[in-house]
């Protein structure tokens, strides 16, 4: 009976170890919370966690990602421009706060996505709302620079910086052309 008591006390030590080991991918940095509260976080490779007590709350990319976008705008002389975009954005760098910003300010990815495609249509409409349908062409530069400026702040606010927006296509409407 002594054998079998010691053997489960060795069952649950050796369970509690493997519970203890978390592994971060190369990429990837760990966020840690215990009892809900940020404790830490972990870079990539082997660690070490309290079993039970603490949980990978969440895990953040620190590679590029990137984004398209399709939508409308509507010129000053009322035609409507159709845009084709490539957003390419990633974390602003791997500071522990940079981390905590991040994996806290968004309730998911999704939510990020949808925040950060709004905040860039909306720039983007707002600068094609003050010009003509035949200058919007020529302007391709200037758009993507006043894009940058508006959002970039934002970004940071994120903890996110945005490396580059790719106007792909700009086409108009039939019925203007």
């Amino acid at each position: 009976m002594e054998f079998l008591m010691s053997f489960g006390w060795l069952i649950v030590l050796i369970l509690l170890l493997f519970l203890s080991l978390v592994t971060v991918n190369q990429g990837t940095i760990a966020v840690i919370t215990m009892f809900g509260k940020y404790r830490r976080v972990l870079r990539p490779g082997l660690s070490i966690k309290i079993p039970i007590l603490e949980q990978v709350f969440k895990t953040v990319s620190i590679q590029n990602r990137s984004v398209e976008l399709e939508f409308q705008a509507v010129t000053v002389d009322q035609a409507n421009v159709n845009f084709k975009n490539m957003l390419l954005y990633s974390v602003i760098n791997q500071d522990e706060e940079t981390i905590k910003n991040v994996a806290f300010k968004f309730i998911s990815e999704r939510d990020l996505m949808q925040a950060l495609i709004r905040t860039v249509e909306g720039s983007i409409r707002s600068f094609v709302a003050t010009k003509r349908q035949a200058e919007i062409l020529l302007l391709r530069r200037e758009i993507v620079e006043f894009v940058k400026e508006q959002i970039d702040k934002t970004l940071e606010d994120w903890g996110y910086h945005l490396q580059d927006l790719q106007i792909n296509d700009i086409t108009f409407d039939q019925r203007i052309m």
